[in-house]
């Protein structure tokens, strides 16, 4: 008999049989029986009865309903005995099963926490239908944003008669995700379809997608897509735009999603006249100075945000910290334009209190407190604390690194907590694999790039290679970036190594000693010396003996070199210029003058994509009569060129004593590679890579033929480094050539 119904009957009886007490029978006791976890206190403040009071049928219904109101009980029973002088009233609870234990079976693309956060029955709450049936719905409701729409929610229930207490387990069937197959755009005129995709992070099925997973359906992410859709169309004019709520439809098997989204452009505005009001510190001139907008232009909505961050940073290195920029619009229909107004509020002026550093277990504060730029005691200069927290970021010593601007001892003074989450810098690697560069390779590599927590650079290094192009490397290298403390930096290299060659081999051992010093925020300078031996061997006989073997070089090496990367190891964001000349003649068996100028440009895109660009030119003169060694001379060809084509196979070339073509390298070179890389698999850092490479090795100022090729990669910085694969395709291979070139590489990419 189900609750209701055992509710319902005991009524009954209470009104029939009780109904000829009330007159005549009293009340000597109240009595609560079969309570296990509920207080018979709680029970007995509910009975609407007491000792000595008159029987009432109407009583005891109504005190039936307040007892089962509390929400503990499943059935309640009155039931009375005749007693010496009147009547006893016995109240009889069973209670409803408490959940011992709830269980979750068959979850795998879900995570337990968040099935679990979406519940909100706990273990040793009362069983309760509707709750679980709530439950239910709403992991249901959580499959269907992950884009699982064919997911089911079954709940079994095990009792244990002995303790009334129930085992819950919720029984999912995830099934698989109903994926993306059309996003339609309808009234869209100014933007095209492909244009609205592009800023979206809701896609269409295609090749990529079982990797990327965006053609999986996400209500939250769509939700996010319309605003970026809004923000979109404000960058390119249209302020009154309205995107209606997309309209999401199931085919009939489930499996597929099609999503429309209805689009009121509106027309496009332009930006009117621009005001300044509120705390003006500045005279209006100063204002304008570099600012991102202009009158009589397209409203963009992105500009004006770049503005007011600039205006407020004006405030802001003035040591105003709270400095605030609120922007007043008005809309004239008439004209298509938007009168802007920015109304300053300035605050008071702020002083730096206490730089305080966290979560540096390893690395020494100094080697922190050496890159801020900024003091305690200073004024607050927003600026220069932005520009300290990037040249930390910089060092590639941490995962994270934020900052929070803590009320300090005074009102006028903001104290700076920064706190950084280390990362691992050492590394000891012992391995062996196959490259498609040089072929079996064994190595055995000790690094670590902040050695015992003080910044600096150490490592060993020994690789052999087998293959055509076989070699043997040894190198040791130490740098310390503050020498003494100072801004001074220093180091060594030492190596040895043979390399294989299709025109000869060549050993070479030797060193160097760099000393450097900044020459402002970004830019530093460095001197090296350095002095090789080099010997060659397995010589291709030329009809002219272009290649010699070159003895001794000695030569002295000046780099300067601007980074205003966001970080040295994994940069997204910045540029890099690195100029070298080196001049070799100071003493030795070789004289030459050679230059390298170096190019690098980051640019972060949507969904942590970022594209790239490398450009490299160089030239080689000789400085007296003697032929410049073909060692120094420059090649192409490669994971660190021209992808397309095999290693150092690109350059000028002679006829050798037997009639095949040796290449002899060129005294001028220039190359550029473009990248797009985008995130794969974000847990293990995979990384994917579109690439377009062209350049040239040539002599004198006569070009020759220049190369070009396209190809696509996948990247890892495992434990063992930064593996590297990428399959390069020449754009017009020339015969002998291969048509596809595959080459795996451990090698940061540039």
């Amino acid at each position: 008999m189900g609750i209701q119904k055992t509710i319902f009957f005991t009524l009954i009886v209470c009104g029939v049989f009780l109904s000829s007490w009330v007159d005549a029978a009293t009340l000597t006791n109240i009595s609560v029986r079969g309570n296990r976890r509920v207080g018979a206190d709680a029970i007995s403040n509910q009975i609407l009865l007491k000792k000595g009071d008159a029987l009432s049928s109407v009583k005891v219904r109504d005190s039936i309903k307040n007892i089962y109101k509390l929400g503990f009980f499943e059935n309640i029973e009155v039931h009375s005995a005749e007693v010496l002088g009147g009547i006893e009233l016995i109240f009889l609870v069973k209670e409803k099963p408490a959940i011992r234990k709830i269980d979750y079976e068959g979850y795998k693309k879900i995570g337990l926490s968040d099935i679990k956060e979406v519940v909100d029955i706990k273990e040793y709450a009362i069983l309760d239908l509707s709750r679980i049936q709530n439950a239910k719905e709403k992991i249901l409701k959580l499959y269907e944003q992950k884009g699982f729409f064919l997911a089911q929610v079954k709940h079994t229930i095990k009792s244990d008669e002995k303790t009334n207490e129930v085992d819950l387990v919720f029984h999912i069937e995830e099934l698989d995700k109903v994926k993306i197959r059309t996003i339609n755009f309808i009234g869209n005129q100014a933007l095209s379809d492909e244009e609205l995709k592009s800023v979206m992070a809701t896609k269409e099925g295609n090749l990529l997608s079982w990797l990327t997973k965006s053609d999986n359906y996400q209500e939250e992410v769509l939700k996010g897509d319309l605003e970026s859709l809004a923000y979109f169309y404000h960058t390119k004019g249209y302020v009154q735009v309205k995107l209606h709520p997309p309209l999401v439809s199931i085919s009939s098997d489930k499996k597929w999603i099609y999503i429309s989204v209805t689009v009121e452009e509106g027309d496009p505005y332009q930006i009117g006249a621009l005001a300044y009001e509120g705390d003006l510190i500045f005279k209006e001139f100063q204002l304008k100075e570099n600012r991102k907008i202009q009158p009589n232009v397209l409203f963009n909505r992105e500009l004006l945000r770049q503005e007011v961050l600039r205006l407020a940073d004006l405030y802001k290195n003035e040591g105003y910290a709270f400095a605030n920029v609120n922007v007043k619009s008005e809309i004239r229909e008439k004209d298509k334009k938007v009168d802007l107004t920015f109304d300053f509020e300035k605050g008071q002026k702020v002083y730096i209190g206490k730089i305080k550093i966290t979560g540096n277990s390893n690395t020494r504060d100094k080697v922190i407190r050496r890159e801020i730029k900024i003091y305690e005691g200073d004024l607050y200069h927003e600026t220069k604390l932005r520009e300290s927290i990037d040249r930390i970021r910089a060092l590639g010593f941490f995962n994270d690194v934020s900052f929070t601007k803590p009320q300090g001892d005074r009102l006028d003074t903001l104290d700076i907590l920064i706190s950084v989450t280390e990362r691992s810098t050492g590394a000891l690697t012992v391995g062996a694999g196959w490259s498609s560069v040089d072929k079996f390779v064994a190595n055995a590599r000790i690094s670590h790039n902040n050695l015992l927590g003080r910044g600096q650079q150490v490592a060993l290094d020994a690789q052999i290679a087998t293959g055509d192009n076989s070699s043997t490397r040894f190198s040791a290298s130490f740098t310390e970036p503050y020498t003494l403390d100072t801004l001074w930096s220093s180091g060594f290299d030492a190596y040895n190594t043979e390399t294989q060659t299709e025109s000869y081999k060549e050993l070479k051992t030797g060193g160097d000693l760099r000393v450097g010093h900044p020459l402002g925020d970004f830019l530093n300078t460095y001197l090296t010396y350095k002095l090789e031996n080099v010997r060659l061997s397995d010589i291709k006989q030329t009809t002219g003996n272009q290649i010699t073997a070159p003895g001794i070089v000695s030569s002295i090496l000046n780099t300067w070199i601007f980074d205003k990367r966001n970080n040295r190891f994994e940069p997204t964001k910045g540029i890099y210029d690195r100029l070298s000349l080196e001049y070799a003649g100071i003493g030795g068996n070789n004289n030459f003058f050679k230059s390298i100028i170096n190019h690098r440009f980051y640019m972060p895109l949507i969904f942590d994509s970022v594209f790239r660009i490398n450009m490299e030119g160089g030239f080689l003169i000789r400085t007296t009569d003697k032929a410049i060694p073909a060692t120094e001379r420059f090649l192409l060809g490669g994971v660190s060129s021209l992808r397309g084509f095999e290693p150092l196979s690109l350059g000028p070339s002679v006829e050798g004593t037997n009639g095949e073509l040796v290449i002899i390298g060129g005294d001028r070179v220039f190359f550029s590679n473009f990248e797009f890389e985008m995130p794969l698999i974000r847990q293990m850092g995979v990384k994917g890579v579109l690439f377009y490479d062209v350049g040239s090795a040539f002599n004198n100022v006569k070009l020759g033929k220049i190369r070009q090729d396209v190809g696509f990669g996948f990247r890892w910085f495992s434990p063992f480094g930064p593996l590297r694969v990428e399959v390069g395709f020449p754009i017009d291979p020339q015969p002998g050539e291969k048509k596809q070139v595959l080459q795996f590489a451990i090698t940061p990419p540039f």
